[in-house]
């Protein structure tokens, strides 16, 4: 009779924990259910208000705002020291020039006087072959001279190009000494090959903290003949009068797309999700539901992504907890191991 009593209990145990982990499995499925459902083909998320307080998930009312696009690349402020090298080294040849000019004209002067002394009979021929002979040596060295001016002003359109050339070479230069003075300075910015710099583009924004709100403006100069050593890059020059960029500093860029205006939103990069190369957000529908939106082509900002076109002023975008939500919505879409 014990016996058939224990056997009785167990039995009845063992129905009760079957019926509970039955309940539970069911509980779990509703909750699921509840979680993540597709509404007009779009996967809502339900998650309530205690959960997300719990999460720290947090939102921004998107503004609409009119956007210049722009792209951003590096950049460096440039030494003046190299220019005045290659300009002392000019005012050197240009001076010894000027001497060996003055020697050739003088041998000039003096050769075409002794021609005539000999066709009138009054110097002898040998005399005269003498003096030739160092007209001509003078000649030479002015010849030499000239040539080595040329040079230098070969070098330096084939490093700086025509612009900066043209300021290390005139007699007085407003521009060099700006450059000298700190006045002004130098940007030597590196694209890429397939990026290159649009040929209406006259400025560009640079900032030594990589701040756009405090970015300066700089005026294009030139593109560089030569390309960069190691990227192979194309180099661009531009000038800055601003006084707060000093030689040696490396700069952010920020270089327009184009000269249209875009309208969109600016939305924080932590809002922006990546799987698969898709980009998505995720925007709250009300206080506990959420959906899954695709972003094409976000172009990345100083401080965060510009979109275009595909969100709306006035919703509410998830900038804290993009990831969690992520993760919410990849759990619903694995299949239970009972399914067939």
């Amino acid at each position: 009779m014990k016996r058939f009593t224990s056997v009785f209990l167990l039995a009845l145990l063992t129905i009760s924990v079957t019926h509970s982990v039955v309940l539970e499995d069911e509980l779990n499925q509703d909750e699921g259910i509840k979680a993540i459902q597709i509404i007009n083909g779009l996967s809502v998320i339900f998650l309530d208000t205690e959960l997300q307080k719990n999460a720290g998930l947090e939102t921004k009312t998107l503004k609409k705002i009119n956007f210049k696009p722009e792209w951003v690349a590096y950049g460096k402020a440039i030494s003046p020291m190299p220019l005045l090298t290659i300009r002392n080294q000019y005012l050197t040849a240009v001076a010894q020039q000027t001497v060996d000019h003055a020697r050739y004209s003088e041998a000039e002067k003096n050769i075409i006087r002794l021609r005539n002394l000999h066709n009138n009979e009054v110097i002898s021929t040998r005399k005269l072959q003498k003096h030739q002979t160092q007209w001509q040596a003078d000649k030479a060295i002015y010849n030499a001279s000239t040539y080595q001016r040329q040079i230098v002003i070969n070098n330096s359109l084939i490093k700086w190009g025509n612009t900066v050339t043209q300021w290390i070479t005139q007699p007085q230069s407003d521009q060099l000494k700006k450059l000298i003075n700190a006045d002004s300075t130098l940007i030597k910015i590196t694209l890429p090959v397939d990026r290159p710099l649009l040929s209406t583009m006259s400025r560009v924004f640079i900032d030594p903290m990589g701040d756009r709100v405090t970015a300066k403006e700089a005026s294009f100069l030139t593109l560089l003949p030569q390309v960069d050593n190691f990227s192979q890059a194309l180099q661009y020059l531009f000038l800055t009068e601003s006084a707060s960029i000093k030689a040696g500093m490396n700069v952010t860029v920020w270089i327009p797309q184009s000269h249209a205006i875009q309208t969109g939103v600016i939305i924080p990069e932590s809002s922006l999700a990546w799987h698969h190369g898709q980009a998505f957000v995720f925007i709250k529908q009300d206080e506990e539901h959420f959906i899954h939106r695709n972003i094409k082509d976000p172009l990345k900002v100083a401080k965060g992504y510009f979109v275009a076109e595909q969100l709306v002023e006035g919703e509410d975008i998830v900038v804290i907890g993009t990831q969690m939500l992520l993760s919410h919505e990849f759990r619903s879409q694995i299949p239970d191991e009972d399914d067939d």
